[in-house]
């Protein structure tokens, strides 16, 4: 995944929750000679750890995009 300011990307569709397909025609990113087209929007949830090293504790979290 790519992420930027105002978006996140992935190549995946099996990455998303829910998905609206449409014609967002190209984007651009920070490598203007690799043209993107997007073609969908929606949420995708991204489980992590998270480990804390004064306690040494570990716990999983999950992040909404």
């Amino acid at each position: 995944m790519d992420s930027s300011i105002s978006a996140h990307f992935t190549l995946f569709e099996s990455d998303f929750i829910n998905m609206i397909l449409d014609n967002y025609n190209q984007i651009e990113t920070a490598n203007s000679k690799a043209p993107i087209f997007m073609v969908a929007s929606g949420t995708i949830l991204i489980e992590h750890i998270i480990f804390d090293f004064e306690k040494e504790t570990t716990k999983v979290a999950m992040l909404k995009l």
